[in-house]
């Protein structure tokens, strides 16, 4: 493997360590959202009908959005799906980025291999796969094609 590689491999293994702890305040940030957001979604549940959601509106029991939703929910005979929080959204896009981190490290891995060592572990792959589809046509009955 040249120089260049593994520097490109280590600065991409830094960051996602470094990416670690704001992951998981991210977590924890939308793990409690979601949690608020599926808890009154449940109290919004006990409205009966539009009308009774209109009502409770009326009296500022819900608010606009809370009544909207619950409108839908009847228009449509189907519960209305919430939005992403603010701090759910940054926690999707930051696993898509960490994850595209990942897939570039395995991918600068794979080519810094000898082609011999790649010939090798695709052969094994493939031998992996026949066995796997042998073990399959046998636990389904199947005679092997």
């Amino acid at each position: 493997m040249d120089n260049e590689t593994k520097l490109e491999i280590e600065w991409r293994e830094e960051l996602l360590a470094r990416l670690q702890a704001p992951l998981k305040v991210l977590k924890r940030k939308a793990g409690n959202e979601i949690e608020k957001r599926l808890a009154r979604a449940q109290e919004l549940s006990v409205y009966e009908s539009a009308e009774e959601a209109h009502d409770a509106f009326g009296y500022g029991e819900i608010t606009l959005d809370e009544y909207n939703a619950i409108k839908d929910r009847f228009d449509n005979a189907q519960p209305g799906s919430a939005a992403m929080s603010a701090a759910e959204a940054a926690l999707d896009e930051l696993q898509g980025f960490m994850r595209r981190l990942q897939r570039d490290i395995k991918d600068l891995e794979w080519s810094a291999l000898p082609e011999k060592e790649k010939q090798r572990i695709a052969a094994s792959n493939e031998a992996f796969r026949a066995e796997l589809k042998t073990q399959t046509y046998k636990m389904r009955g199947i005679k092997a094609k």
